[in-house]
């Protein structure tokens, strides 16, 4: 049996991704595709815009046969985390076969080798790293361009750089032997493109949604009646959904308190509370405190740690995944439940309600689900225990 696996956010799910999920299936002969997806909270630590049972019903629909949730304490953590932590879990299942991922087309060829410089991690490497980060540089640059001086390579630091490429970088860096590689060139508009098109991004389809261009998104997503049906409902969390509650959390705690939050180092929760004591948006809060050394994305993570009290114990505590939760599948894919049933390392959950409500990482999972709840638009959606009122989907 050949699978192939996909770790995936699919916020939301465009032609895109269709087409990505196709070509993994082509080139890796694979008997089923397995979807790992980000739950509520998505690797930029933002709240997903739409529920992880709708996202999944897209994906569905459009070419995988199983969708496991990726758990949120690593959907919601850095590319390296993110890559790692989701490897890790597929390499637990038993099954999975091959790893297929998006790249932009000019970072391919430079992709293995320098996956090979990290995993091998000279000390000339160690040292070029250190120095950039002693300049001020954040951690993705400084890695990027720490690469390309030991490789000699240049303009490699432009190409690793890019969402994408970056992790496909620690995709290539944490799989065993026992799963192949399979990547897939990007087609369309880059990632942080906002133009409508056929294969539009992820950027421009959610930009389209917030301005209410329904008709303008139908084309760019392979479920329009689906998502339209999402949208029109209120079924949908708005980035700023939260921002009074962040703003409480971060106006009412004590310095210690939060610097014991998950990545609050180096001081950073001061900038947070004077950031707090004025700004009035979450966008405006991460502005205040962006800096050369701080990227938003890192910032934005901070925020979702904030309103999950993830402490930086508990995150060490609780550093690998425990379990794989189905959120859907095919009715074809029941032979791959069996079998990851038989050779799995892990538990997997279908029935939520039949799984240990105290495990800390499904805890939190529940807790995001909430919180996603909570900021959702239509007030007929923002009650809690999702988790356990919702089946997977079945398609």
């Amino acid at each position: 049996m050949r699978v192939c696996a996909v770790i995936c956010e699919y916020n939301p799910f465009h032609n895109g991704h269709a087409y990505h999920l196709a070509q993994a299936r082509q080139a890796s002969g694979a008997d089923y595709v397995l979807c790992l997806m980000s739950g509520a909270l998505t690797q930029r630590g933002t709240f997903a815009r739409h529920d992880k049972w709708t996202r999944a019903r897209m994906a569905l629909l459009s070419g995988a046969d199983v969708v496991l949730e990726l758990p949120t304490r690593f959907s919601c953590a850095p590319a390296q985390e993110f890559a790692g932590s989701g490897i890790a879990l597929l390499d637990a299942l038993g099954v999975v076969t091959h790893l297929s991922f998006g790249c932009e087309p000019s970072a391919l060829p430079y992709l293995s080798q320098a996956a090979a410089l990290l995993s091998a991690e000279p000390p000339a490497l160690r040292v070029a790293l250190r120095e950039r980060l002693a300049s001020g540089m954040a951690f993705p640059r400084a890695l990027a361009e720490a690469l390309q001086h030991v490789s000699g390579v240049d303009g490699l630091a432009q190409l690793i750089a890019q969402p994408n490429a970056a992790l496909a970088l620690e995709y290539l860096r944490a799989l065993p032997a026992a799963i192949l590689p399979v990547p897939v060139a990007r087609e369309g508009c880059g990632y942080h493109d906002d133009a409508l098109g056929a294969l539009s991004s992820a950027t421009a389809v959610r930009a389209a949604l917030q301005r209410g261009d329904l008709t303008g998104v139908r084309d760019a997503v392979p479920c329009p009646d689906l998502l339209e049906q999402a949208e029109c409902s209120g079924r949908i969390h708005e980035e700023e959904a939260l921002t009074q509650a962040l703003l409480y959390r971060l106006r009412t705690m004590q310095a210690a308190q939060l610097a014991s939050i998950n990545g609050m180092d180096e001081g950073l929760e001061h900038r947070f509370m004077r950031a707090a004591q004025t700004c009035q948006t979450r966008q405006a809060l991460i502005a205040a405190i962006k800096s050369k050394r701080y990227t938003h994305a890192r910032l934005s993570r901070l925020c979702a740690y904030v309103l999950l009290d993830m402490t930086r114990t508990w995150a060490r505590e609780n550093a690998s995944p425990g379990y794989a939760r189905v959120l859907g599948f095919r009715r074809t894919a029941t032979p791959l439940l069996s079998a990851i049933q038989v050779a799995s390392r892990i538990p997997l959950v279908v029935k939520t309600a039949d799984f240990d409500r105290t495990q800390p990482l499904f805890a939190l999972d529940v807790r995001a689900q909430d919180l996603w709840a909570l900021g959702c638009h239509s007030p007929l959606m923002r009650a809690s225990g999702q988790d356990f009122t919702t089946s997977p989907v079945i398609v």
